[in-house]
């Protein structure tokens, strides 16, 4: 039963990020490694109004959101040069971002998030730890106008 229903669920460790200039213009974008993505996700805010003499509760309303989640980006640091090391917290991106899930065999399911034109909020290194022997995790927060879907 559980092989049965493995095929009906996309795994979490399969994903490709990719970057370009516009997604519409038919440019490919390269392929960016990540070990973790996380802030995926779009929540709807709403508002209470009270109104004198309707006793069953207040009415909700939906008001646009104010604010999104960051996208939080984590990937093992690497020994060369990459365009990555330019981004500095204040800089827009000006260009998309791209995340495919992948299923088990590789290939890309229907399952794609958009995020465009993002600012960078933050950059973070791990501790450096002589005494460890983990690797060197650099991390960077995203703010976006919303993920598309």
């Amino acid at each position: 039963m559980t092989d049965i229903l493995r095929g009906h669920y996309a795994s979490d460790f399969r994903f490709h990020v990719l970057t370009g200039i516009s997604p519409f213009a038919g440019i490919p974008g390269s392929d960016i490694c990540f070990s973790r993505i996380s802030g995926i996700g779009s929540t709807a805010e709403s508002e209470e109004i009270a109104e004198g003499g309707r006793n069953s509760g207040p009415h909700l309303l939906s008001v646009p959101a104010k604010r999104h989640t960051p996208l939080v980006l984590e990937r093992g640091v690497l020994p060369v040069s990459h365009w990555m090391y330019r981004l500095k917290p204040g800089m827009r991106l000006g260009t998309w971002l791209q995340i495919i899930v992948m299923d088990e065999s590789g290939l890309p399911t229907s399952r794609q998030f958009w995020i465009e034109d993002g600012i960078v909020t933050k950059w973070e290194l791990s501790d450096l730890n002589a005494l460890g022997n983990s690797i060197l995790i650099e991390r960077m927060e995203i703010l976006h106008d919303g993920i598309n879907y």
